[in-house]
């Protein structure tokens, strides 16, 4: 830019305040310009002011169904484009949760429909192989029955008898009903060891059956242990007040009497009645008493009318007894073993059927 010279005084001055024609046409140009900026940048203001109210409308719009406890100011933009970001991300993965969820119920539920379909057709196949395993097995059973039924191979051709001691082998085996050439699986157990229980002395029977062809009998037999007198013969009867036998042969067994039984009653096979039945089981006390101080051998009859008063006879000795009631049996025994031994020579009566604790024993001779 040029400046004026003035000369004051013979000298050049300079002035720098003094602006040419040109330099004032700039000017006046440049505030034109600033002044269309300016007034531009008002109106571009005015915009962004009244764009800034209506989204703040909005958002005051969108918020006016929250209620927002202290909060002074509406959510920034940012924060608000956040939350929706991360709800919409939430929503998806639970979305995907759920699809997840039920993909794997609906997977379950598959799986579990196809195992118990699987465990049907096992179940099913099992029954059918078991079915099948059944059914062979009783083909062969049928098969195996039938040949043994009608094989020679398996008839009788040996029946032993064991245990016997009273009746003979033969007597047993003509019980049993069983025929030599009879085939070893007819021959029923039961029907058999019934048929040998009809003889008295029988107590129990075991049938065995030893294939190909023998049949074997073990019998236990009832013991005889007194003697009952019928007429010209006897009875023979155990302990249990069975009757085993009614034979003429005397054998060397205690004879009871005064028995209640009536006589029509006796046979084999047959028991004393229940009365006697429990004088028998004093009878019992007696003989046992007896034997533990050696002396029932020497026994020959035994009364047992009177139940105060049982009566012993010693034949070979010469003398009778009186044991009264039996009660307190083994002093009683004590006495009359004394008093056998000591009148070992004479014949007479015993009587021992007091109370001994205030009275004696004592002998008397016959005369």
């Amino acid at each position: 830019m040029k400046k004026e010279q003035k000369k004051v005084n013979g000298t050049k001055l300079y002035d720098f305040d003094y602006e040419s024609k040109e330099e004032k046409k700039l000017k006046e140009k440049r505030k034109k310009a600033d002044m269309k900026s300016a007034s531009k940048k008002k109106k571009s203001a005015k915009k962004e002011v009244n764009e800034n109210n209506v989204g703040q409308d909005l958002k005051r719009k969108k918020y006016d169904d929250e209620i927002i406890i202290g909060v002074t100011r509406y959510p920034d933009k940012k924060i608000t484009e956040k939350k929706k970001n991360i709800s919409t991300k939430e929503t998806k993965r639970r979305k995907n949760t759920k699809n997840i969820e039920q993909y794997n119920v609906s997977k379950s539920n598959n799986t579990q429909v196809k195992n118990k379909e699987n465990t049907k057709d096992i179940k099913s196949k099992n029954k059918r192989k078991k079915i099948i395993k059944v059914i062979v097995l009783l083909i062969l059973i049928g098969f195996s029955v039938v040949f043994a039924l009608l094989s020679p191979m398996f008839n009788i051709q040996n029946i032993e008898v064991m245990g016997n001691k009273h009746i003979s082998k033969e007597e047993v085996k003509s019980l049993s009903g069983i025929q030599i050439n009879e085939n070893i699986f007819k021959v029923n157990k039961i029907s058999v060891a019934k048929n040998i229980k009809q003889n008295a002395y029988i107590n129990e029977v075991q049938i065995y059956k030893t294939l190909p062809n023998t049949i074997q009998i073990k019998v236990t037999e009832r013991e005889p242990s007194f003697m009952l007198e019928y007429g010209n013969g006897y009875v023979y009867i155990n302990n249990q007040g069975y009757m085993l036998e009614i034979s003429s042969i005397k054998k060397e067994l205690p004879i009871i009497m005064g028995i209640s039984t009536s006589k029509e009653q006796y046979k084999d096979g047959n028991r004393l009645n229940e009365q006697d039945l429990i004088k028998l089981g004093t009878v019992i006390k007696i003989m046992g008493a007896a034997q533990t101080n050696e002396i029932a051998n020497l026994i020959t009859k035994i009364d047992i009318s009177d139940s105060t008063n049982y009566t012993l006879y010693f034949e070979t000795e010469k003398k009778v007894a009186y044991l009264g009631d039996c009660s307190n049996l083994e002093t009683r025994m004590l006495f009359l073993v004394g008093i056998l031994n000591k009148e070992k020579e004479n014949s007479g009566e015993i009587f021992i059927n007091m109370n001994l604790n205030t009275d004696n024993a004592y002998f008397r001779e016959s005369v």
